[in-house]
């Protein structure tokens, strides 16, 4: 069982930043395996207790990471690989919008695209003083606001930062209709060409916005399935907007490496328990 706190973000970095969270979990000395699917959006991570053991790529066995105190998950187009925890574990998370990482801090989001960057490859010796100040908090809270306070001297650096720029609502739409988004309207919308519009998606984001679209659909379905463990697959892919069964096992295997019922049964995800 995970313990999560999920703090939202000050009212000026909402539309960069989508909730904080902070983790505990304890897997009693067994390996417990998540796979790092397909995700659309990125996080940073900074680890308090335990560390993750390794993320390794199943087809080869090829150790592709092992870890370390802080870091960041850049948002998946792909099955990246398996992550093995052990242990007892504590963990704060600043998860961005898509394009609120770049904005925030000037790195583009294809540098972290299907990649686990660690901190030292990133940022400055500020992030560790970011992550040491969250170490002496007390809750998340506490946390959250320690997060803010950083964040926020990012964000009043920058000269020009509109939280209406079109990227802001061409993101906020595709991800209020988790994926089931027409994406020529999209971009009438927006009052843009098709190719500018996927011209500029991609500059912002890393990915096409068709790719994102299909994503988002594909974290729907497995949030659906997660929560409600007795739904059955074909209800899952009605819900969430799949023409059929199918199709929607097409995407698991694309975006996960496995067909749903399979990624479940030999992968399963420790149940969490949410607090705010």
């Amino acid at each position: 069982m995970i313990t999560t706190s999920l703090v939202k973000p000050s009212t000026m970095l909402a539309p960069y930043i989508r909730c904080y969270t902070y983790r505990e979990f304890n897997t009693h000395g067994y390996d417990v395996t998540k796979p790092k699917h397909a995700a659309n959006e990125i996080a940073m991570h900074f680890f308090f207790s335990g560390l993750p053991v390794k993320l390794v790529d199943p087809s080869t066995a090829a150790v592709l990471k092992t870890g370390k105190r802080s870091g960041v998950s850049g948002m998946s187009s792909q099955f990246v690989g398996e992550m093995t925890f052990n242990g007892l574990y504590s963990f704060f998370e600043i998860v961005f919008r898509p394009h609120g990482f770049q904005t925030l801090f000037n790195i583009p989001s294809v540098e972290v695209l299907n990649k686990i960057a660690w901190s030292e490859e990133l940022f400055d010796e500020s992030i560790n003083i970011l992550h040491e100040q969250l170490f002496y908090c007390n809750d998340a809270h506490q946390m959250s606001a320690v997060a803010d306070t950083y964040l926020l001297s990012l964000l009043q650096k920058k000269k020009h930062t509109d939280t209406r720029s079109r990227i802001s609502h061409i993101i906020h739409s595709i991800d209020t209709k988790q994926g089931l988004i027409n994406i020529d309207a999209l971009a009438i919308d927006v009052n843009m060409s098709i190719r500018n519009f996927e011209r500029h998606f991609i500059e912002n984001i890393g990915i096409p916005a068709k790719l994102y679209c299909c994503i988002a659909r594909f974290n729907h379905a497995l949030g659906l399935k997660l929560k409600n463990p007795q739904l059955r697959w074909t209800s899952v892919a009605q819900q969430a907007g799949y023409f059929d069964q199918t199709h929607l096992i097409k995407d698991f295997k694309k975006f996960s490496g496995e067909a749903p019922s399979i990624l479940l049964k030999e992968t399963p995800l420790l149940v969490e328990n949410y607090t705010t």
